[in-house]
């Protein structure tokens, strides 16, 4: 149902209600139309760019320092890398050069060792083949270990970077390793030259030796032992002395690594603090700009935080029922009126969605649901339901059980030029329905008292004529066939309806206020049921008592009231089969109780209720039920209803219907005690 024009009131109620129920942005409702209330937030759009630029000092600041900070750890792992790689080199060199001095030094004693095996074997007369080889296997080794070294120090002495005490070592070890390898050759072998000199009386051939037998002659043995030795010691003190210039460089680049690390220590620390001064000095420039911009930014806070209080109260003093809904029909937010007239608490609705809200309203859940279906172009809609709240899990216990009528507008929720979600507004029209109503009952009221002032003036004595002489008519038919005597009762029947329409119409013009006295309902009920026994009769109705024993007096007009529960038994027996049963119940109300907690009573009340179990009523002839010439049935007058409502409420009381098509209705009467 499309909402008329007062839908768009509802949207701007809905629009000042966005500040407060989503986030800050730039909302817009689909309706162009606002209250003076929702202008002021505006206020808020200005300092936006504000905010754009503190993020932009941030950043730049932020990123400086990060690029600093990375400078500063790049330069000095590189350094540091420079250093450890220069380091792991050059430790690398001096250990294999220390490493291959020890070899020579090593070699040498080898060789020495085995040229003393050699000379013992001689003098022990012991072959001496294996132990030859073992001395050419050792000569071949220190051979092999002195070429390799000659390779590095030669080749580092061309290059010119080796230290003056090495150089000097290399070259007494490099001068000296021929002379020790000649003397142990010579001293390995002196033996056996001189014993075939003198087995072939060649002595020349000894020539090239003949210094070194010159003088091992006498004491040949001991005085090779000791040049062996001499030329040993020569050697190793050479080696040895190549070992310590090792060392010694090795000790030197270690003085020099402590010194380049300190070096680049004092340089990262003069870079740290340079970059301490440069992130100092970023740091303050940021917080001046910062201050100045968050102080705005407080102020347009601020200015928004009333501007959202403002919207809030003026949202939270509507009168109507608002409830914002999302898209998916989760519940956003509600106003106080909604809480306050159903008697609902924030925390029962807290992570409700709309079926949560609307538990106790299902009708209006039902049409909501409806909406959230339809397509976001059909707009705003507005339906009119009457409802009867039900208590749900979550509700309260102390929400209204009256019915009501509600007007329900929902109106597309839309941000940023998209729908999302709905606001639905409820407002209650019962009360200006009921006053509606009763204008119109008392212009047909009005109405029919100007006829029935001068028609039941004009009708009752000729209708009165008409009854004395049907009568006197019916007396005289004494031997008259049935079918006269049919006739006649018919006749006398339709001027009793005439008589009752004219003195329905009297009751109208001439309302009388109850002459209350001391009256029991169910000896009162006892003489309906009397009255209606030709109607009980003819449709075979039987009629079920279930009377209070307990039932206390009434303070009421028992005239009325007869007229009152005739009328109802008399419309439940119409209503019912042929055959069926109607139900008559009668108990007193306590005056807390809340099927009464509408009537002006502090002693309770007296309830009677007639049911019965025939057609029921539809929802129109409910909604008019106590209208004046109403009536839905053939020979009806439509007065019957109005005038049993008319009484009623001249007792203080109400009448409740409860009705379902198909199974029956139910009508009770509430008189206050």
């Amino acid at each position: 149902m499309t909402t008329p024009g007062k839908s768009q009131s509802v949207k701007s109620i809905a629009e000042i209600q966005l500040t407060t129920c989503l986030p800050p942005q730039n909302f817009k409702m689909s309706s162009p139309t606002s209250t003076p209330a929702t202008s002021k937030p505006a206020t808020s759009k200005p300092d936006q760019p504000r905010i754009v630029l503190i993020h932009a000092v941030l950043a730049i600041g932020f990123v400086f320092l990060l690029t600093l900070i990375w400078l500063i750890g790049s330069r000095s792992v590189d350094e540091l890398e420079r250093i450890s790689s220069t380091e792991l080199e050059t430790s690398k060199d001096l250990k294999e050069r220390l490493v291959l001095a020890s070899q020579i030094r090593v070699d040498e004693i080898n060789v020495v060792a085995q040229a003393r095996l050699v000379r013992v074997a001689r003098q022990l007369s012991i072959s001496i083949i294996p132990l030859r080889t073992s001395l050419g296997d050792a000569r071949q080794q220190f051979n092999k270990t002195f070429e390799e070294a000659r390779k590095r120090w030669g080749k580092r002495v061309e290059q010119r970077n080796l230290g003056a005490e090495e150089m000097n070592a290399w070259r007494e070890v490099e001068l000296a390793a021929p002379e020790f390898l000649a003397t142990v050759e010579k001293l390995a072998l002196a033996k056996d030259e001189e014993s075939l000199a003198e087995k072939t009386e060649q002595p020349e051939q000894l020539k090239p030796s003949e210094p070194i037998v010159g003088r091992m002659k006498g004491n040949t043995d001991q005085a090779a032992e000791v040049f062996l030795q001499k030329a040993g010691e020569k050697f190793d003190e050479a080696a040895v002395k190549l070992r310590n210039a090792i060392l010694t460089v090795e000790e030197e680049k270690r003085e020099q690594l402590f010194t380049r690390q300190r070096l680049a220590a004092e340089s990262v620390s003069r870079t740290r603090w340079a970059a301490v001064s440069m992130g100092l000095f970023i740091a303050g420039t940021v917080f001046l700009i910062l201050r100045s911009r968050i102080a705005a930014l407080r102020k347009a806070v601020r200015q928004a935080q009333e501007s959202k209080d403002f919207a809030r109260s003026i949202f939270d003093s509507q009168s109507n029922d608002i409830l914002v809904i999302a898209e998916n029909g989760d519940l956003l937010t509600v106003n106080q009126a909604f809480y306050k007239h159903f008697n609902l608490q924030p925390s029962e609705l807290t992570l409700q969605d709309y079926r949560g809200a609307f538990a106790h309203l299902p009708e209006v859940a039902g049409f909501v649901q409806q909406t959230l279906k339809l397509p976001d172009k059909d707009g705003s809609h507005r339906e009119r339901i009457e409802v009867k709240p039900k208590r749900g899990l979550r509700q309260s216990q102390n929400f209204p059980t009256d019915s009501k009528l509600l007007d329900v507008y929902i109106s597309p929720l839309t941000i940023d030029f998209k729908t999302q979600g709905r606001v639905v507004v409820l407002l209650d029209v019962t009360e200006a329905e009921r006053a509606r109503e009763e204008l119109r009952r008392s212009r047909a009221l009005s109405t029919v008292g100007q006829i029935t002032a001068q028609v039941a003036h004009e009708l009752y004595n000729p209708i009165g004529a008409v009854k004395l002489n049907i009568e006197l008519l019916e007396m005289q038919m004494t031997g008259a066939d049935e079918d006269l005597k049919h006739t006649v009762a018919r006749l006398k029947r339709g001027a009793e309806h005439l008589s009752t329409i004219v003195m329905d119409l009297r009751y109208l013009t001439r309302a009388r206020d109850p002459e209350r006295k001391p009256t029991n309902l169910n000896s009162l009920l006892e003489e309906v049921v009397e009255l209606a026994s030709d109607r009980l009769e003819r449709s075979r109705t039987v009629i079920v008592r279930h009377f209070s024993k307990n039932l206390p007096q009434g303070n009421c007009d028992p005239q009325q009231l007869r007229k009152v529960f005739l009328n109802l038994l008399i419309n439940a027996i119409e209503a019912s089969p042929v055959s069926s049963e109607v139900e008559l119940h009668t108990n007193f109300v306590a005056p807390d109780a809340s099927a009464i907690n509408d009537l002006d009573t502090q002693h309770g009340a007296l309830a009677v209720s007639v049911l019965d179990h025939g057609s029921g009523m539809s929802e129109e002839t409910m909604r008019r039920l106590f209208e004046a010439f109403y009536t839905t049935k053939r020979n009806g007058t439509g007065l019957g209803m109005m005038i049993t409502q008319e009484i009623v409420k001249k007792h203080g009381g109400k009448i409740e219907v409860e009705s379902e098509e198909g199974k029956g209705t139910r009508v009770s009467v509430y008189l206050p005690v």
